[in-house]
């Protein structure tokens, strides 16, 4: 576990946001929050990540993990160039590093007891410098920026006149040179054309996969959500409607699909049978696509027994497993609002 949420709550005024939600969040997984448009998603990142207090709950993060946060519009501003920006983020080295500069030329001018201890702290420093990564902070700084598709004529662009998607491309490298534990990122590919959006998707899979750093997203986009993350956590009403992988969430709900040669007549008898408990109770949907219906694969034999013996002539029966799109609208039924 590299995070916990138990019986989080948040109030705004006299509107619950937030009401009793508790899950956790396991070392590597990736992990992506919906709910329709004012679930509360940024709030809870916020509280988690201590920028606004939960009225109740406790929020925990395992021993020594770190994290890293991308808000969900970059407010970057900044009289830097790109490599300057990131360059901040290595401070601490990049002033050791002078310091180590200013002793050597000290040294050159010294002597005796002087120069003895100058060589001394000179030796320690070298030792802290080296141990804190000093010797490869400045690849690390241009591996992290061509992954980031940034070329080398990009590295000296002024930040002021970077388009919003590649500021949060800066942001974004910024966060990952900081190796936090966790990242946790606000609609990371607003703002984003789509070369930009499948470029973030896959440095945050390859980063997960290469480091094992967990990822929590926050997304209004489903279709990223299906190919970046492997765990849900659905906000809807200010409850917490589902936690889970997601695989496991969408086989809960097994459907069959079903063709036949008079569609409104078999939908009718299906739903006739449903009402008079031949088959158990079930949402039963005829569009374009043939008939759909909330049963599982143990059901199937009674379904085509049944239009069978009544006369239809079933061209296609199969268990169909539900989209990300089907659970998210199930699961948020009577809402107004979108992902």
């Amino acid at each position: 576990m590299i995070l916990s949420c138990q019986n989080l709550s948040k109030t705004f005024v006299d509107r619950p946001i937030l009401k009793q939600a508790s899950f956790q969040l396991e070392e590597h997984e990736k992990a992506a929050i919906v709910g329709v448009n004012g679930a509360g998603k940024t709030t809870l990142l916020k509280m988690i990540i201590g920028q606004l207090p939960a009225d109740e709950g406790l929020i925990t993060f395992a021993k020594d993990k770190t994290f890293g946060y991308l808000a969900q519009q970059s407010d970057l501003s900044s009289s830097h160039t790109i490599y300057e920006e990131l360059l901040s983020v290595k401070q601490d080295l990049v002033s050791m590093e002078q310091q180590l500069r200013d002793l050597e030329e000290s040294m050159k001018h010294c002597e005796g007891t002087q120069l003895e201890e100058i060589m001394n702290r000179y030796t320690r420093m070298t030792h802290d410098f080296e141990v804190r990564g000093g010797l490869l902070y400045k690849s690390e700084l241009t591996g992290v920026l061509k992954g980031l598709s940034f070329l080398d004529e990009d590295f000296d662009k002024q930040i002021s006149t970077l388009s919003g998607g590649q500021k949060t491309r800066v942001s974004l490298a910024k966060l990952l040179l900081q190796s936090p534990d966790l990242i946790i990122l606000d609609e990371p590919t607003n703002g984003l054309d789509p070369a930009g959006i499948v470029e973030i998707r896959q440095i945050i899979r390859e980063y997960n996969r290469q480091f094992g750093v967990s990822v929590m997203v926050s997304s209004h986009l489903l279709s990223e959500v299906e190919q970046i993350c492997d765990h849900l956590i659905l906000i809807d009403g200010g409850r917490l409607k589902a936690w889970g992988e997601i695989g496991e969430l969408l086989d809960s709900r097994p459907r069959l699909r079903l063709r036949t040669d008079r569609p409104e007549s078999a939908a009718a008898l299906l739903r006739r049978a449903v009402a008079g408990n031949v088959l158990p109770p079930c949402g039963i949907e005829n569009g374009p696509d043939g008939i759909l219906l909330e049963l599982g694969e143990s059901c199937a034999g009674a379904v085509n027994r049944l239009l069978v013996e009544n006369g239809f002539n079933i061209t296609h029966l199969a268990v169909e497993r539900q989209t990300l799109e089907n659970f998210f609208l199930k699961e948020t039924a009577g809402d107004n609002g979108h992902a």
